[in-house]
């Protein structure tokens, strides 16, 4: 039971996390650590199961998520941006903590990059030429009350925070005894 009890924790913390997200995303959309979790899924466990625990937290609350969790193209795009994430994450699963935080940045980019493109592609709001990529990647559709670059800014700060607590989280620390320390004083 001991054994579980770490990962029924950071499930009920991630789904409660979501759902948090979900009734305020105004404050800090995207601001979630589901994404870093994906990112540090080869650093946290093993095999498929690295994949599998962050897929598994992020489809149970997908429904609750804000936006149009219904449309299939999104779907499809976000589970290849997660996916992305996932394999970049394992890139840097021997690296040293700040490269592995300079990677964790680096997948909250390149998650951008692929959702935003291929909703330029796909979406007719966008014009299909450079102002249109620009227009996606950064600042949104027109009447958007938030431009993309906030999403942006939000999901890299929340990888590196989360990463780092990932990270830090394990390191293994030396094991201080009271029984080995000599007395100060001695007769």
């Amino acid at each position: 039971m001991k054994r579980y009890l770490p990962l029924t924790l950071i499930v009920v913390l991630f789904i409660a996390f979501r759902f948090i997200g979900a009734a305020l995303p105004d404050s800090q959309p995207n601001f979630q650590p589901l994404a870093a979790l994906f990112f540090c899924g080869a650093l946290l466990a093993p095999g498929w199961r690295g994949f599998a625990i962050p897929f598994g937290i992020w489809a149970i609350t997908y429904p609750f998520a804000v936006g149009p969790v219904g449309n299939l193209s999104i779907l499809l795009t976000t589970i290849l941006g997660l996916v992305v994430m996932f394999s970049m994450g394992q890139l840097f699963t021997k690296s040293k903590l700040s490269v592995l935080l300079l990677g964790s940045v680096a997948s909250a980019l390149a998650f951008h990059l692929i959702t935003n493109g291929i909703a330029w592609l796909g979406d007719p709001l966008y014009a299909k030429n450079l102002t249109g990529i620009w227009q996606s990647l950064w600042t949104g559709p027109t009447g958007s009350v938030l431009p993309s670059w906030v999403f942006l800014r939000n999901l890299a700060a929340a990888n590196l925070l989360f990463t780092g607590i990932f990270a830090c989280a394990q390191l293994k620390l030396p094991q201080f005894s009271l029984a080995t320390r000599r007395p100060i004083f001695s007769k």
